[in-house]
């Protein structure tokens, strides 16, 4: 629990935040105006901003708010955001195969995502697909700069 946590805060402080704007305070709950909840139907950037926020602030228990995230890639397949998030929190549960087509989701969408290149290859290693983990590393190194491929390199020695 202590693992997903930090991993959850790690993405939430990697992500862009955008913050509520309609949100009415109750006496023990917190109430998401129904103009909000009309405006990010359409979005599904926005859907998973709101299920991250939800998480965040503890509003949600994590499983709902997974599961508000996985209904948005069920909604919207190509769907970059929900894809990556899901493909983070697959890793941080050890669901490395289920990151890997995640992550595969993402590349089709941004083919020079090089964060997405990096996780897919770190979950290719994970389930000991070390061919295609290497093709990945490849990649990844022609999208990132030096410095940052010099440190990839360090912590995944076992692809040179």
């Amino acid at each position: 629990m202590i693992l997903f946590g930090m991993l959850l805060l790690a993405f939430l402080y990697m992500s862009p935040v955008t913050p509520a704007t309609s949100v009415a305070a109750t006496d023990e709950t917190t109430v998401v105006s129904e103009e909000e909840t009309s405006e990010n139907q359409g979005d599904p950037d926005a859907m998973v901003d709101e299920a991250l926020r939800q998480l965040q602030s503890g509003e949600v228990p994590p499983m709902q708010g997974i599961l508000k995230i996985r209904e948005v890639a069920e909604k919207y397949p190509g769907n970059v955001k929900a894809n990556f998030t899901l493909g983070m929190l697959s890793m941080q549960t050890g669901q490395y195969a289920k990151a890997v087509g995640r992550f595969e989701t993402v590349i089709e969408q941004q083919p020079e995502n090089a964060d997405a290149w990096y996780l897919l290859t770190k979950s290719q290693l994970n389930i000991g697909d070390t061919i295609n983990a290497k093709q990945s590393f490849e990649k990844t190194l022609t999208l990132v700069n030096e410095e940052t491929g010099n440190e990839y390199k360090k912590e995944l020695p076992e692809l040179e």
